[in-house]
Order: structure tokens, then C-alpha cells, then sequence
């Protein structure tokens, strides 16, 4: 029989992993959470019916301990459960964070459990379509050898995708994710009001985006990098990019710099693409130089 699961904060990451550990035939041993509706409304998604505001009594529970909390409630969090005697030698102790260490998880190693931080690679919104997206997605581990390797063996039977990395490399490790997804949210806004500024309806520019966004990502997926580069930038086609910022330029000047830095990072692809002219690399090199 697989290990029985607590869950220690029941937001939408915590919810969907539990989620999804369930359904992979772990079972729950409970469910706890600053308030009593979040824990009971985690618990009617799994059928369970150990809900409470008593952390160190769920923690207490279970072979594996899932500490879902906001980054910074990790820490203290931890260290209250172990004061009140929630751990014991034999636990998986994980937390989800990717920007936290597994050190906050200390309080818990200090009474015999094993630790590791194990943040999965994936934007969790809501609980149900989150554990669907936890099937697929990869794991990165960091803690001590026992922790990593029972959170690997856990991450294998959720997706079989693991990856480990060291302590020190978690801040540049976690500013990557952001890039890949916050930011990607970020420049689909950048594009909406561009798009807003050409006259098109708000309402529909976002909606004619998503299948042009879906379609890089299907790029990325099937071709790799660089491959996946399109766009006047991958064609050296410096005229385009010309009209680009004389249009930008009229009507959001703000964006110009940003347009530039990007570009130069996708000159920077297309080069490595090795499908552009010599002369056209420098034409757009010069016209993508940061302007005072």
C-alpha cells in the first residue's frame, strides 16, 4: 500500500497535488488549512474527511507531509508544527516553493524526518485542472539525498519527470520560471494594447492571440531552440523590423525599448539558427541598439 498523504495548506497547489497523489492511489490521512472551509473544501475534492485547523495533528498523520503554504509561511509554519510534535523519523517532509530552499523545512529534519523541496514546473490555478496538468509535468528536487530520492521516486509515479538541482541555484532557477511564464503574460499584454492601438476590439485581441501563442509553443515543442524562431528577425529582414519601430515609436513609445531588447535576443537565436546573411545581422544589430 502506498504512503498516506497530509496536506498542510489548502490552496489551489497544495489541492491539485493532493489531487493528484490520489488519484495515482495514495491515500489521505488529512487535511489542514488557516481556515476550516478551505481544508473542507480540499477534502470534499478528494473524498476525504479529516479536515481541521490543527496542523501539527495532520502533519502528525501522515508518511508523507505536504507543506503548501505562501513561500514566506513555509519557514514558520514548519517550525510550529515541530513545537507542537507534528514530525516524526520515517516522514516525507516536502514543500512546493520554487524560490525557497529546503532549509525551511529544518525544524522537521531536526526531528528525524526527511526533507526535500519539490516544486513542480507548472502554473497552478485551480485545483481540478491543475492535477490534470501535474500528470505531465517535470519536478525540480532540492534537499538532503533521502528526501530527494523518496521525492523522486514520488515525482516518478506522478509524471516520471525529475530534475535536481543545488541550494545555491534556486534564486536563478526560480527567475527562469518566471521568465517562461509570468513574463509570457506579461508580453501577451504588451501585445493586446499594441494590437488595441492598430484598432482592433480589446475583447478580441487577446482571443486572436491564443492560437498563435499555442502555436510557438507547439513550434517549441516539435523543433527545439533555435529552431523554433520565426519573424522578421529569424528572416534578417531589417525593413520590417524598420516599419515595426517607426509604428511603435507613433503610438506606444514605451514599448520601444522593450522591443529592442527582445530583438536582440532574437537576433542572438537567429545567428545561432545560422539561416541569415552576414549584412543583414549587422543592419539589425545597429537598429536594435539601445537608442538614449
Amino acid at each position: 500500500m502506498k504512503p498516506s498523504i497530509s496536506l498542510i495548506g489548502a490552496g489551489a497547489a497544495g489541492s491539485a497535488l493532493l489531487i493528484a497523489l490520489m488519484r495515482k492511489g495514495y491515500p489521505v490521512a488529512a487535511i489542514s488549512s488557516r481556515t476550516l472551509e478551505s481544508a473542507r473544501k480540499c477534502a470534499q475534492l478528494v473524498g476525504a474527511t479529516n479536515a481541521s485547523t490543527d496542523n501539527a495533528s495532520a502533519c502528525a498523520a501522515g508518511v508523507i507531509v505536504v507543506i503548501a503554504t505562501p513561500d514566506g509561511m513555509i519557514q514558520p509554519v514548519c517550525d510550529k508544527i515541530a513545537a507542537g510534535g507534528g514530525f516524526h523519523p520515517g516522514q516525507l517532509v516536502l514543500h512546493l516553493s520554487g524560490a525557497c530552499g529546503s532549509g525551511a523545512l529544518a525544524a522537521a529534519a531536526g526531528q528525524g524526518a526527511d526533507t526535500c523541496a519539490m516544486h513542480p514546473i507548472q502554473t497552478l490555478a485551480a485545483p481540478l485542472e491543475g492535477a490534470r496538468l501535474l500528470e505531465t509535468a517535470w519536478y525540480c528536487l532540492e534537499g538532503e539525498d533521502r528526501g530527494v530520492a523518496r521525492a523522486r521516486r514520488l515525482a516518478e509515479r506522478l509524471s516520471g519527470r525529475a530534475l535536481t538541482i543545488d541550494k545555491s541555484d534556486k534564486a536563478l532557477y526560480h527567475a527562469a520560471l518566471c521568465v517562461a511564464s509570468n513574463y509570457l503574460v506579461v508580453l501577451e499584454k504588451m501585445a493586446v494594447e499594441m494590437l488595441a492601438q492598430a484598432g482592433i476590439d480589446r475583447r478580441d485581441a487577446l482571443p486572436a492571440l491564443l492560437p498563435l501563442i499555442r502555436g510557438a509553443a507547439d513550434n517549441l515543442a516539435a523543433c527545439g531552440l533555435p529552431d523554433a524562431l520565426t519573424g522578421p528577425i529569424s528572416r534578417g529582414d531589417a525593413a520590417t523590423v524598420t516599419q515595426h519601430l517607426h509604428a511603435m515609436n507613433d503610438s506606444c513609445s514605451d514599448y520601444v525599448p522593450v522591443y529592442r531588447s527582445l530583438g536582440r535576443l532574437a537576433l542572438m537565436l537567429a545567428e545561432e539558427k545560422g539561416k541569415m546573411e552576414p549584412g543583414s545581422a549587422a543592419r539589425l544589430r545597429d537598429m536594435l541598439k539601445t537608442r538614449d
